[in-house]
């Protein structure tokens, strides 16, 4: 039927509803049912948890089953628009694989045997052994990975026992370097979801930034207001992404010299003053510094190592001075990439402050303060336990890294003895699983709490079922990253299935049986929630009507000439860094290269769906319907070059053999020669998943290697190389002709030589002061197709 036909239709049924049969769909508890025998539905608010971003939504329930999810119009971040998960996650509630009761190990670790218990049972389990952990090695021995709005209990707990080792892999395998960058030039991150004045912006820079991919319902909406109005998009990227593809630029970037870029683009705003001097010149530190510091950072050094044209780092370095302040240098959230991480986003933030763009229209505004009732635990008065921290990383938050808690959890004098996971899934999120399962191994008991048996419940002794995001209460969500606070419910829309409980109970319950009684004082969640509302003057029942609540616009913009004090210890915008100088690293960014694949190898990147977030949505049957398996990304070049086609399956290797597969292979020319990329999540290795056991390929099987960064800690996964193999093993090399890649495969501004180079040492730029890296030679391995085969 023509649309023309179809909404003619549509329209003839709006007026005639006595002719219109009651249409339902398949499965739906209203199949078979007259109009007149149907209930009326009732539409609750609540908040989304199908990814980090906690869109409102508005959950239609009928007879205490959930018909439709839709986006709340009322919420002031996705103002009604809901994405595919989100609409989707209704199916979390009825996913026949989903914990229903609490379980117990039955078998050896890792074989996924278990047998259902009693809560009772579960909880006096859970508590004793925590006790005597306690008992013999301190509250410090129990490593807890939590991830989610439902952690905060059980994290508010851990910190009243004194317990500081705690790893929330959204910050050590995510953002933190992101953050941590931001808060040393700013004094604050750039917050969760980030307060970016997308459609406001003139221009949008995104470094390795995946927007259309990673979704985020607001932020998307407010992409696509900017593009409309004209704003000039620049994307760097090594692939071309659905962000890139819309893009006014696509910079295809060598990987790992995004710093070089960015420190080359502030080297021009301040040779060419082109910089925004008033706002530089009121609100910041360390100007001169940066001068001494950067000069070496030239764009024609850039051009060499980026491997991107001198004229368009130049140009488009032009056109942010052009447009500025009204400038967004999309800070991203994935920053864990190849060690050097928090000065490539000192670097992002610099150039932000030298563009006047924070606190300003178009590009960020400013934090927010919101006060909230007594936390659900008292603060612990006395000094906390022993940290497994090597002291390595100074700017480590929410407790430790992942991977100080991983190797204090192994050897003879092993510190850490029982784990908790807490809707964290560390086979898939950790690097090097191989060692996290050996972790596993050794610790003496492991309890998993969480909705699903992911591959951690697989190697825990003890598993508790929480209730989905739509049968529970929340911690109140006080959202300050926004130009109007507000405070936002999560709360149950239909009544949890089988025995899964809410986080508070589950908190409550192991505080108690421990003694301690001072915390989770209030009987119920519920009366927690008005106690945490009262400052506000408002209870948890008049929140749930909306499900958000405005609060009082506070500022959000600084207006040019006002007296600001940053949350630095300046005071001001901080572009020299004296606390990095005094923990031992570089107070302005420098560029550290980063190891490049041999001959035959290739840089392995992994990137998001929007149709699932991560590892978490792959047993949901009308999300695998749209996105199934993931694939692999290879530039059509080299697909022909390896006598492959598109759609043939390879298996891929890293360098320490690990080998995984098979996966598809898309042929493309939207990726360079030197890297392939996937989507990550995929390859579930747990049978009690059955939707999503086996299906695709984990990039994080592949991950055995990782460098961490530094202020940090957190790991940067790019660093691995894999190579084409065959089922047996056998590589893929291909023939001798069929090596050479033609200028028409690559939709680049790069020419011939710059794809192939051949070996070659690239010496760093000559310094004259003390402030630049230490000149050095490094012998970069850049990949030579023709030498390779």
């Amino acid at each position: 039927m023509k649309r023309r036909e179809l909404l003619k239709a549509l329209g003839t049924a709006a007026i005639a509803p006595s002719i219109v049969p009651t249409i339902a769909r398949a499965g739906s508890p209203d199949l078979g049912k007259d109009r007149t025998t149907i209930e009326p539905a009732e539409e609750i608010p609540s908040l989304c948890d199908m990814c980090l971003w906690r869109c409102g939504i508005l959950a239609k329930v009928r007879d205490g089953e959930i018909i439709r999810v839709r986006g709340n119009p009322d919420h002031p971040r996705n103002k009604g628009k809901l994405c595919a998960r989100g609409i989707a996650g209704r199916y979390q509630v009825t996913d026949p694989d989903r914990l229903k009761y609490p379980l117990l190990r039955a078998g050896k670790r890792g074989e996924g045997k278990w047998k259902r218990i009693s809560w009772d049972e579960a909880l006096d389990l859970w508590a004793s052994k925590t006790a005597e952990t306690i008992e013999k090695h301190g509250p410090g021995s129990i490593g807890l990975f939590s991830h989610g709005l439902s952690s905060r209990f059980m994290n508010a707990f851990m910190l009243h026992i004194g317990n500081p080792n705690r790893a929330v892999p959204s910050f050590g395998q995510c953002r933190g370097p992101r953050d941590v960058g931001f808060e040393l030039t700013f004094g604050e991150g750039p917050g969760s979801p980030e307060r970016h004045d997308m459609a406001r912006s003139k221009m949008i820079v995104l470094v390795g930034s995946h927007i259309g991919e990673n979704i985020q319902t607001g932020q998307v909406a407010e992409f696509s207001e900017a593009i409309d109005n004209g704003a000039r998009l620049v994307v760097v990227d090594p692939r071309m992404s659905v962000s890139a593809s819309k893009a006014d630029s696509w910079l295809s970037i060598r990987p790992g010299t995004d710093t070089a870029l960015l420190l080359a683009w502030i080297n021009l705003l301040l040779t060419e003053e082109l910089y925004d001097k008033d706002y530089i010149d009121r609100y910041a530190t360390g100007l001169d510094e940066l001068r001494r510091s950067v000069h070496c950072y030239t764009p024609d050094w850039a051009a060499d190592t980026t491997q991107i044209p001198r004229d368009v780092i130049v140009a488009e370095a032009r056109e942010m001075a052009r447009r500025k302040p009204d400038v967004l240098i999309h800070c991203g959230r994935f920053s864990a990439w190849y060690g050097n991480d928090t000065q490539r986003s000192r670097a992002m933030a610099i150039l932000v402050a030298l563009l006047g763009s924070w606190g300003r229209p178009g590009g960020y505004y400013l934090r927010s303060d919101i006060d909230l009732g007594p936390l659900p635990c008292p603060k612990r008065h006395g000094e906390m336990a022993e940290s497994v921290a090597t002291g390595q990383h100074a700017f480590t938050r929410f407790g430790v890294a992942s991977q100080e808690i991983v190797e204090a959890s192994l050897g003879e004098d092993a510190r850490i003895k029982q784990w908790v996971l807490y809707g964290v899934n560390p086979i898939q999120s950790l690097p090097d699983p191989r060692k996290t399962r050996e972790a596993m191994q050794k610790v003496d008991f492991i309890t998993m709490v969480d909705i699903a048996p992911t591959e951690g419940a697989l190697w825990a002794d003890l598993i508790l079922p929480e209730a989905t995001y739509l049968e529970r209460h929340d911690d109140i969500l006080a959202v300050k990253d926004h130009p109007q606070p507000f405070v936002a419910l999560r709360q149950p829309v239909v009544p949890p299935r089988f025995e899964a409980k809410d986080p508070y109970w589950i908190a409550r319950r192991l505080a108690h049986r421990l003694g301690h009684t001072d915390c989770f004082v209030h009987p119920d969640v519920k009366e927690y929630l008005d106690a945490t509302l009262a400052p506000l003057g408002i209870s948890r029942a008049q929140l749930a009507q909306k499900g958000i609540h405005l609060l009082d616009e506070q500022h959000p913009y600084i207006n040019l000439g006002e007296e600001i004090r940053f949350k630095t210890p300046s005071g001001k915008i901080e572009l020299y860094s004296e606390i990095m100088q005094r923990k031992g690293y570089h107070p302005v960014p420098i560029f550290e290269p980063v190891s490049q694949p041999p001959m035959g190898w290739f840089r392995l990147v992994a990137g998001r769906s929007p149709y699932h977030s991560f590892a978490r949505t792959q047993n949901i049957e009308r999300l695998m319907r749209k996105d199934p398996q993931n694939v692999l990304w290879v530039n059509e070049g080299v697909v022909r070059a390896k006598g492959l086609s598109d759609g043939d399956e390879v298996f891929i290797e890293n360098k320490d053999g690990v080998r995984t597969g098979p996966i598809r292979i898309l042929a493309t020319p939207a990726i360079r020669t030197d890297a392939v990329y996937s989507v990550h999540g995929f390859g579930c290795q747990s049978h009690a998943m059955k939707r999503a056991h086996g299906r695709g390929i984990s990039d994080n099987s592949l991950t055995r290697r990782f460098k961490a960064d530094p202020p940090t800690g957190s790991t940067g996964f790019r660093v691995n190389f894999v190579r084409f193999t065959t089922r047996d093993g056998k590589e893929i090399k291909g023939e001798t002709d069929a090596c050479r890649v033609e200028r028409s495969t690559f939709k680049t501004p790069l020419n011939e030589e710059e794809l192939f180079p051949a070996p070659r040492h690239v010496d760093s730029p000559k310094k004259d002061n003390s402030l630049c890296e230490p000149e050095k030679d490094t012998l970069e391995f850049e990949w030579d197709m023709k030498d390779s085969c």
